[in-house]
């Protein structure tokens, strides 16, 4: 096969790879919304038999008032657990990103070319006295 038609046919089976993720993805994004739906249902019962339980002692408005105050609590512990946390593996990747972004727009391909890239010792005055040689050369050409 030639380059043109091995990348033809790898480009081919990455979109048929696309698309079944995509069927599944969709697939699972339907089973998790029927889920859901249960959850509700749910949840909307135990409220109603807790105001049930509930109303016999303190009453119907005391009953609801309580279950509130209990969505609350659980509303805010279900807050404190969402909360975005720090992850410090990104944090790293972000800076060595960063770092290297940096290092690629600051590249000097003429320093690079003639080793002066070095840092330290007597490289970058060796590199400067072989630049002037080779600058001197250039011109006598």
């Amino acid at each position: 096969m030639r380059l043109l038609q091995m990348l033809g046919v790898a480009m081919q089976a990455e979109g048929i790879v696309l698309r079944r993720e995509i069927r599944g993805t969709v697939r699972q994004a339907g089973w998790i919304a029927f889920a859901f739906l249960f959850g509700v249902a749910a949840v909307v019962t135990a409220h109603i038999a807790a105001v049930t339980q509930l109303m016999p002692i303190y009453g119907m408005a005391a009953a609801a008032a309580i279950v509130a105050v209990a969505d609350v609590v659980i509303a805010g512990i279900l807050m404190l657990l969402a909360r975005r946390r720090v992850d410090p593996v990104a944090e790293e990747a972000r800076a060595l990103r960063e770092t290297m972004l940096a290092a690629i727009t600051t590249r000097d391909p003429m320093r690079e070319a003639l080793g002066l890239a070095m840092h330290g010792g007597a490289a970058p005055l060796i590199g400067a006295v072989a630049a002037d040689v080779f600058t001197a050369w250039l011109k006598r050409r």
